[in-house]
C-alpha cells in the first residue's frame, strides 16, 4: 500500500469552467473519492496564496509573485535574544530574506516581500 498526502497543488486555467474541469478530471482518477480538490479564483486584481508565495495573474497574462505568510501565522521563530549561537540567528534571518528574493518576481514584489520579513524579524528582536 502506498499512501501519499498532497497538501497543495497549483494549476492555471483560462477560466472558471476550465479550472473546474481540471479538478473533475483529477478527481476521476480517485476511485475511492478520498481526494478533495478546491479551486480558488482571483477576484479582480488580487493575489492567491500558495505555500509561502502569493500569485497574481496580471492583465496580459504575466504572473507576479511575492512572499506570503498566513494571517493566522503567529510569527513564532527563533527569537534574537534566545541563547543560541549568533551564527544560528543570522542563518534564520538570511533564510527568510533568501526566500523573499527567490519568490519575488519583480522589484515592487521584492520590496513588499522584504518589508514582510523586516516586520517579522523586528517583532522577535532582530536588529535592523
Amino acid at each position: 500500500i502506498i499512501i501519499r498526502y498532497v497538501d497543495d497543488s497549483v494549476s492555471l486555467a483560462y477560466n472558471r469552467e476550465e479550472a473546474i474541469e481540471n479538478c473533475r478530471r483529477i478527481s476521476g482518477v480517485d476511485e475511492d473519492g478520498k481526494i478533495l480538490w478546491e479551486v480558488e479564483y482571483p477576484e479582480g486584481n488580487e493575489y492567491i496564496p500558495f505555500l509561502d508565495t502569493e500569485i497574481k495573474i496580471e492583465d496580459g497574462g504575466q504572473i507576479s509573485t511575492r512572499y506570503f505568510r498566513k494571517p493566522q501565522n503567529k510569527g513564532i521563530t527563533l527569537n534574537y535574544h534566545s541563547h543560541h549561537q549568533t551564527s544560528t540567528k543570522e542563518t534564520v534571518a538570511k533564510n527568510y530574506y533568501q526566500t523573499s528574493r527567490e519568490v519575488s518576481s519583480g522589484n515592487s514584489e521584492l520590496n513588499y516581500s522584504l518589508s514582510k520579513v523586516d516586520n517579522l524579524l523586528a517583532q522577535i528582536g532582530y536588529p535592523n
